[in-house]
C-alpha cells in the first residue's frame, strides 16, 4: 500500500509538471546549486528591510506532494527574523474589504476607523517557486523534478533514476513592487539521503520552523527536503536585501519616480501660482499630471506628459 501511495504521489507531481512550459520546468536545472544547504540560523534583523506581498506561484506543484502553499512558511520566516514586513493580499485583504463594506454600509461602530487610504502599499513581490538541481541524474528534465524532489526507489523510477539521494533547490524571485523589476533570485538547496533529517525545534534552524508552518512540511520526507531548502533561499534573500544591493522600501519609493495624478476638473496649467498668471495649457478631465514636489498654498508644481512645466490647483487633481 505505502508503494502504490509513493507511485501515485509521483505520478501526480509528474502530471502537475507536465502542465508547465519546458523552459518554467528547466528553469535552475543546469545551474551548480548554491553552497548555502548548511546555514543554521535565521537572520535577525533590528528594522524590517520593507514591506513585501507574497505571490502564489503560477505553477501548483505542493499538492501533488500533499503540501501546503509555500505562502506560510516564507511568512513565518519573515515574522520571525523581522527582516520583512508582509502585507496581505490573500485572505487578510479579503477579510479587510468585508469590514470596510460593513463600515461603508453604516454596520460598525462609531469610531472604528476602517476605511479608504489606510491599506499599507508593498514595497516588494516575493514569489516562491522550486527547481531541481541534479547534475547526477539522467531522463528527462521533468523526471529529474520529479526524481529529485521525490527520491529513492519512486523517484528513480519516475525520472529514469537510481540515486540514493535527492535534493529540492528552492527559488525566491524578488520583485521591485512599484516598477515590477526582477531584483533577485534567492536559491536555497537541500538534500536528502539515506539518513532522514531529524526535526527539532531548538534552535535557529529550519526544522523548528517547518513544524510551525504545517502542511506537511514538517512531517513527511519530501515537506523536510523543501522547508529546508527554503530556509535556505530565504537567508540568501535577506543577505541579498542587507548587502546594499537591493533598495530599502523607502528607497524603492523613491526611486519609482513621480506618482501620476489625473486630473478631476478641467483646468488651467498656468506659469505661477496664480489665477491671473499667464495660460501653459488647459487639460482636460483624465487627462495625466506629475507633481514635482513644489507647492505653494494650494497650488501644486506639475509636468505635462510632455514635460512643460506650470502651477495648478491641488483641488483639480487626485492619484485615484
Amino acid at each position: 500500500m505505502r508503494k502504490f501511495s509513493a507511485t501515485a504521489v509521483a505520478l501526480g507531481l509528474a502530471a502537475s509538471l507536465a502542465a508547465v512550459s519546458p523552459a518554467a520546468a528547466q528553469y535552475g536545472m543546469d545551474k551548480k546549486p548554491p553552497k548555502n544547504a548548511a546555514t543554521p540560523e535565521l537572520p535577525r534583523c533590528a528594522t524590517p528591510l520593507g514591506r513585501a506581498a507574497v505571490r502564489e506561484p503560477e505553477r501548483d506543484w505542493w499538492t501533488p506532494l500533499g503540501l501546503s502553499n509555500p505562502e506560510a512558511l516564507l511568512k513565518l520566516f519573515a515574522a520571525r527574523s523581522n527582516c520583512l514586513r508582509i502585507v496581505d493580499r490573500n485572505a487578510g485583504l479579503a477579510m479587510r474589504n468585508q469590514e470596510a463594506a460593513l463600515g461603508a454600509s453604516g454596520d460598525l461602530r462609531r469610531g472604528s476607523n476602517i476605511g479608504k487610504g489606510q491599506v499599507a502599499g508593498a514595497d516588494f513581490f516575493i514569489v516562491p517557486d522550486i527547481a531541481n538541481s541534479n547534475s547526477n541524474s539522467g531522463g528527462s528534465n521533468l523526471g529529474a523534478i520529479a526524481g529529485g524532489l521525490i527520491g529513492g526507489r519512486v523517484g528513480g523510477l519516475v525520472g529514469g533514476l537510481r540515486t540514493k539521494s535527492s535534493e529540492a533547490q528552492a527559488l525566491i524571485t524578488l520583485v521591485d513592487a512599484r516598477t515590477t523589476e526582477q531584483l533577485y533570485v534567492a536559491e536555497g538547496v537541500a538534500k536528502k539521503t539515506d539518513v532522514g533529517f531529524e526535526v527539532g525545534g531548538g534552535g535557529g534552524g529550519w526544522g523548528g520552523f517547518a513544524a510551525a508552518a504545517g502542511g506537511g512540511y514538517s512531517n513527511t520526507e519530501i515537506g523536510k527536503v523543501i522547508s529546508a531548502a527554503y530556509f535556505n533561499a530565504f537567508i540568501d534573500l535577506v543577505h541579498y536585501m542587507q548587502s546594499g544591493s537591493a533598495p530599502t522600501g523607502e528607497q524603492a519609493s523613491q526611486a519609482a519616480g513621480t506618482q501620476g495624478y489625473h486630473v478631476t476638473q478641467a483646468t488651467t496649467v498656468r506659469v505661477t501660482p496664480s489665477p491671473k498668471a499667464k495660460a501653459v495649457r488647459t487639460v482636460a478631465v483624465g487627462d495625466l499630471l506629475f507633481p514635482t514636489g513644489q507647492k505653494n498654498g494650494i497650488w501644486w508644481e506639475v509636468d505635462d506628459e510632455n514635460g512643460n512645466r506650470g502651477w495648478v490647483t491641488s483641488t483639480t487633481i487626485s492619484p485615484r
